[in-house]
């Protein structure tokens, strides 16, 4: 892991940022390959839940099945968190609550942004990504050892030097809201939405979170393509209908029966 410590992020100190969080546990780079690969390693090292490494930019920042997360500095918020979660053996809504708490927490946070969940791990808004999220578990011979959740928001406008896919499907906060947002108080509201569901994770969704899913699940009622995966990425039309209690997309194909899915990729028509 390459890293580059800073003692002050946002013009805040680690100090300022550890009174701001309430927490001792706050690691602080100026650049660094992946705030998830710094969590995980402080993991492995005893770190306890609610340790938080925060960074001004990543070089090598990954989001869901090994795509890139483009981390320019002082941008966005990347930001990753440990938690020691008693039970990992549904780990299917994990990325479902951890989104539900930050679109939650920015929709009350950011008047107008009116930020929305795409299955499984985005944050949208504007019809555009605004962020994504990362939840990866290291695992014992009977249970999960930690969880470190990832999270990528896009704060300053996307620049023209961004590569073209980003600049194509991505979106800032700034530019939905047309002013300059404070980026400490961006992570403010990803720090409450990833612990406001996920200290004590549920194995199903209960009807009130399934309704909150329901609320900002952007897809909802959306024609998409989703493609499944493995070697030969079967790709179906259809219909996305919601999302199941143990976080499974529904989805109707245009031919056949509704599917739950657990694994795959959607893009909305």
């Amino acid at each position: 892991m390459t890293a580059q410590r800073t003692s002050q992020w946002d013009g805040r100190s680690v100090a300022n940022l550890k009174k701001r969080w309430g927490r001792e546990d706050v690691h602080s780079y100026g650049r660094i390959d992946s705030t998830n690969e710094a969590a995980k390693a402080l993991a492995e090292k005893g770190a306890s839940t609610g340790t938080i490494v925060v960074a001004r930019e990543q070089s090598a920042g990954r989001g869901r099945i090994g795509r890139g997360w483009y981390s320019p500095r002082d941008a966005g918020v990347y930001l990753s968190m440990i938690f020691h979660p008693w039970d990992l053996s549904h780990p299917a809504p994990i990325s479902i609550l951890a989104g539900l708490g930050i679109v939650q927490q920015l929709d009350r946070g950011f008047p107008g942004l009116m930020p929305r969940l795409k299955w499984p791990n985005d944050v949208i808004a504007a019809d555009r990504k605004l962020g994504g999220i990362l939840a990866e578990a290291s695992w014992g011979e009977a249970a999960a050892r930690y969880l470190v959740v990832g999270v990528g928001i896009n704060v300053r406008q996307i620049s023209a030097t961004a590569p073209a896919k980003v600049r194509d499907e991505a979106v800032a906060m700034d530019e939905v809201l047309k002013g300059k947002m404070p980026l400490a108080d961006v992570a403010d509201a990803v720090i409450e939405g990833l612990e406001a569901h996920l200290g004590d994770a549920p194995a199903v969704l209960a009807e009130a979170l399934l309704a909150e899913v329901d609320r900002y699940d952007w897809l909802r009622d959306r024609r998409a393509v989703l493609t499944l995966p493995g070697d030969e990425g079967e790709s179906v039309e259809g219909m996305c209908v919601g999302i199941a209690p143990d976080g499974a997309l529904l989805f109707r194909p245009d031919r056949g029966a509704l599917r739950r899915v657990r694994d795959g990729t959607v893009e909305a028509r």
